[in-house]
């Protein structure tokens, strides 16, 4: 097998993918892809959209990890690009958000980190806040 053709099936695997997750409310993603010169093999993850459970879990570990609101799927700018807050990874102490970039890796990030990338409390805060205006 070489790259050409595991490329090509995962773009199949993608589309068939998406059909699926549109049909059955869950966000599907094709993860990383290993393949040697016989088979390959590659992850794929489900989450539940609009889960009320899942915003309530999203909101008590932002704030134990020192935010003031829910920061999953906030946008922020890093020297490295720009990326959205996917979720948390509790088992890793140091490194526990995750994040993905605009070009579909994921990464890890230090809650300090994200905290300056969003601009600090203050920023956070008055975004929380302005939500509560508006809803």
């Amino acid at each position: 097998m070489n790259r050409d053709k595991v490329i090509s099936i995962s773009e199949k695997i993608k589309i068939e993918l998406a059909k699926i997750s549109a049909s059955e409310g869950i966000d599907i993603t094709l993860g990383s892809i290993s393949f040697s010169s016989s088979s390959f093999s590659v992850k794929v993850t489900g989450v539940e959209k609009d889960n009320p459970d899942s915003h309530r879990v999203n909101l008590m570990l932002s704030k134990r990890y020192g935010f003031t609101q829910n920061i999953v799927g906030m946008e922020f700018t890093s020297p490295s690009g720009t990326f959205i807050v996917d979720g948390f990874k509790t088992a890793n102490r140091k490194y526990p958000i995750l994040a993905t970039k605009t070009d579909g890796k994921m990464y890890k990030f230090h809650p300090t980190q994200i905290l300056k990338y969003f601009g600090g409390h203050n920023v956070i805060n008055r975004n929380a806040n302005l939500k509560n205006l508006l809803d």
